[in-house]
């Protein structure tokens, strides 16, 4: 089984209280791989990075009431685990004996500080192979909007508004005559989505005037026919997103002389970005290279 992982284009924290947001399913992604056990009682599990190197591994126990873990290399991680498994139970105990008896094996095709997905993937199997609801799984784990879980088994851009756990996902048709034009970059650092909500939600965020206002940009990117309105609505949301959140834009901070408008992608700070410009791609690559951003795709590379 594959899941998808993901970019948030639009719709960055306001889309935990029912802003619409633009968000796209990505090339990369994380599989996962189920073979019975002779010992029905017992789970295995490996996690592997895309170089296929083991960066967890852990046994549990299960007695139909407790979940008991065995040689966990990273207690955090093991925590988090069966935290899934427990809510795996709750919703649908039958789903929790299907896993069970397995040595299950992930393995995601993309480093894990590139915050392309590795929770929301996870979260994605582990509810089909279980036939859980993937919502409310990650309502009663991880938490957060939902919009990546979506992504995991899109096929194509998507529109998610948040309703409670029952979101609204549909098929965008976001394929713009600019795409050659648009660019992401690896920021080189990892950001803490929970800290980014956190500081989101002290500042009030949840207005309802300002949901609707993100909506707003979100629908007129959408309905942009040209890379010159495009820009217009991708400058006006970092704007409205760094007056609401008191922070720095990136271009100001770091791509200040770029000719054109780029555009931090989900919590504020790290991850990816998108670049909007008419630099053809030779010296978009120079150019973020030089800037300490030597991680680039275009479009078409990343884009599923």
């Amino acid at each position: 089984m594959r899941a998808n992982g993901k970019l948030l284009l639009t719709g960055e924290y306001f889309v935990l209280d029912g802003a619409l947001a633009l968000a796209m399913p990505v090339r990369y992604g994380q599989d996962m791989d189920v073979r019975p056990l002779p010992k029905p009682e017992l789970l295995q599990w490996q996690s592997l990075d895309e170089k296929g190197q083991v960066w967890f591994s852990s046994s549990w126990k299960w007695d139909g009431t407790e979940i008991t873990p065995l040689n966990v290399s990273d207690e955090a991680i093991g925590e988090r685990l069966e935290q899934l498994f427990r809510a795996v139970h709750q919703q649908r105990p039958d789903g929790l004996k299907a896993l069970w008896g397995n040595a299950v094996s992930t393995q995601a095709d993309f480093p894990r500080d590139w915050g392309l997905g590795t929770s929301s993937t996870l979260v994605s199997l582990l509810s089909r192979y279980t036939n859980t609801d993937p919502y409310q799984l990650l309502e009663d784990t991880f938490g957060g909007s939902g919009y990546d879980i979506a992504c995991a088994s899109a096929q194509t851009p998507i529109l998610y508004q948040r309703h409670g756990t029952k979101p609204m996902v549909k098929e965008a048709s976001w394929m713009p005559s600019y795409t050659d034009h648009i660019f992401f970059a690896y920021l080189g650092q990892k950001q803490n989505s929970r800290e980014g909500i956190r500081h989101y939600r002290e500042l009030g965020g949840t207005q309802p005037t300002l949901i609707d206002q993100v909506t707003a940009l979100t629908e007129d990117f959408l309905a942009a026919s040209d890379m010159a309105t495009a820009q217009d609505v991708l400058r006006a949301h970092e704007d409205f997103i760094a007056e609401v959140l008191q922070m720095d834009k990136v271009q100001d901070v770091r791509f200040s002389d770029f000719p054109g408008v780029v555009k931090s992608l989900g919590a504020w700070g790290g991850d990816f970005v998108m670049l909007l410009g008419k630099w053809p791609a030779h010296q978009m690559r120079s150019y973020l290279k030089d800037k300490g951003c030597p991680i680039v795709f275009s479009f078409n590379e990343l884009a599923l």
